[in-house]
């Protein structure tokens, strides 16, 4: 019988990170709602209320979902911990498709009842789930951490490919066009708008439940790491003979959040975190409505969507990929560049065209995806992979507050700047996390002292 090769990861850590996929590809149908927001809008405009609501003041349903995403992650650590991925992670997956059924209904009545089970309860879920697969796969493969959850992830970034153009085509299979209001009003169209929360939350909570019935439970991940790290160990100390020192240079401890928290490094990770969390913002929710200044083809800004999806996903296995195999932090200097580079010249677009509005959406999201891949891996490398789950639910409450103070800038201060200030006033802010990113000092963290030493 042909023995497992080596230089693969086992065969029971490849499951997990296909369980690990497959949640986070229903969980990543966050990514539909820049998809999703012209009809919610047209919708509440025609049918709900209120009736004068405006196409920025929509992405406070996104916002509320990121916020409490944020909040709950620190939770979803803490399940994680205490009862188990598994279970952590079917608890998120029903209050998430859960709050995208009950939409149906919230969505009839007003758009605040929407902004409660499609940004609230949607985050709460999504953050309780988020956690558990991304740390099973840092357990599983503790000297992949880039790639592992890079992967998992990756499964995040895709799941808008299949439910975006899925959504367009259900609501707007005729390709009607914005009226002169700039709304859909075509009754076709909105009559569709609610059963479509419907039909999808059923496709995600029958989805979800499949990985979850083989998974494998932290206390097995835990005893299957604790023996591979110290036969890996015992193998180092029988054929090195170096020094104390360099045994010691190479060992990286477990933080807890209360140690974490007394870092600097924490605090200018957040930072760092916060500044380019509103390029992610304006990317996930702003690109179909910029496209609509110019384009008027619903099916091509939502195929848009959809092969923007498939560059999110790859961009978190290749910047988890390249966190490997250099640093993270040469990671996060390379992204954020190019991310600066290409908010700033977002608005050139309108002036060229159909194809670099196509190019520059895949890249930017290209971006978005590289950065849900690094900061883990940042995370984890930094902080030690024991409390990961916990320590990076901390560090996400930055994404969470910078798409708050972002969601207030697109809603009060969107009409004094229009497109161009707009992308010129997040292009600044991708500019301050560039300078942050370059002053961040890589560290580890030893066992027996808690203060940071360079790598």
């Amino acid at each position: 019988m042909r023995r497992w090769p080596s230089w693969l990861p086992p065969p029971r850590a490849l499951l997990v990170l296909l369980g690990g996929f497959i949640i986070h590809f229903s969980l990543g149908t966050i990514y539909t709602y820049g998809n999703l927001s012209p009809y919610i809008t047209s919708y509440i405009r025609n049918q709900s209320s209120p009736h004068d609501l405006q196409i920025g003041t929509t992405s406070l349903v996104y916002a509320s979902a990121v916020v409490f995403q944020g909040v709950s992650m620190f939770l979803g650590g803490w399940l994680d911990h205490k009862i188990g991925p598994r279970l952590a992670t079917m608890a998120g997956s029903l209050i998430m498709s859960g709050g995208v059924m009950l939409s149906f209904f919230a969505i009839k009545l007003s758009f605040w009842m929407l902004v409660f089970t499609y940004g609230v309860m949607f985050g709460l879920g999504l953050g309780i789930g988020y956690i558990g697969p991304v740390a099973c796969a840092v357990r599983w493969l503790p000297k992949w951490k880039g790639f592992a959850s890079g992967f998992v992830v990756s499964g995040f970034g895709l799941g808008a490919v299949l439910f975006t153009y899925t959504q367009t085509l259900y609501i707007n299979p005729l390709n009607h066009p914005l009226s002169d209001s700039g709304y859909f009003e075509h009754p076709d169209v909105l009559s569709k708008v609610p059963y479509s929360f419907l039909i999808f939350g059923g496709v995600y909570m029958a989805m979800q439940p499949l990985p979850l019935m083989g998974g494998t439970d932290m206390d097995e991940i835990a005893s299957v790491n604790s023996e591979v790290l110290l036969g890996t160990h015992l193998t180092a100390i029988e054929e090195s003979t170096a020094s104390f020192i360099s045994w010691t240079q190479n060992r990286i401890t477990s933080l807890t959040p209360l140690q974490m928290l007394r870092t600097f490094g924490f605090y200018h990770l957040w930072l760092l975190f916060f500044l380019i969390a509103s390029a992610v913002f304006t990317t996930a929710t702003k690109y179909k409505l910029f496209g609509q200044v110019f384009i008027k083809d619903d099916h091509f800004l939502a195929a848009v969507g959809s092969v923007s999806a498939i560059f999110n996903s790859a961009g978190r296995i290749f910047w988890g990929v390249f966190a490997d195999k250099f640093t993270y932090k040469v990671g996060l200097v390379c992204l954020i560049a190019v991310m600066t580079t290409f908010v700033l010249t977002f608005y050139a677009t309108i002036m060229v065209g159909r194809v670099m509005f196509t190019v520059w959406v895949c890249v930017l999201f290209f971006c978005v995806g590289g950065i849900f891949s690094l900061f883990p891996t940042a995370a984890a490398r930094s902080f030690g992979s024991k409390h990961f789950g916990t320590n990076y639910g901390i560090l996400f409450t930055a994404n969470s507050l910078s798409t708050a103070v972002s969601a207030v800038i697109s809603t009060y201060l969107f009409d004094y700047l229009d497109w161009f200030g707009y992308f010129f006033l997040v292009s600044g802010f991708c500019l301050a996390a560039f300078v942050t990113a370059l002053l961040y000092r890589h560290k580890r963290y030893l066992p027996f002292l808690y203060r940071p030493e360079r790598e």
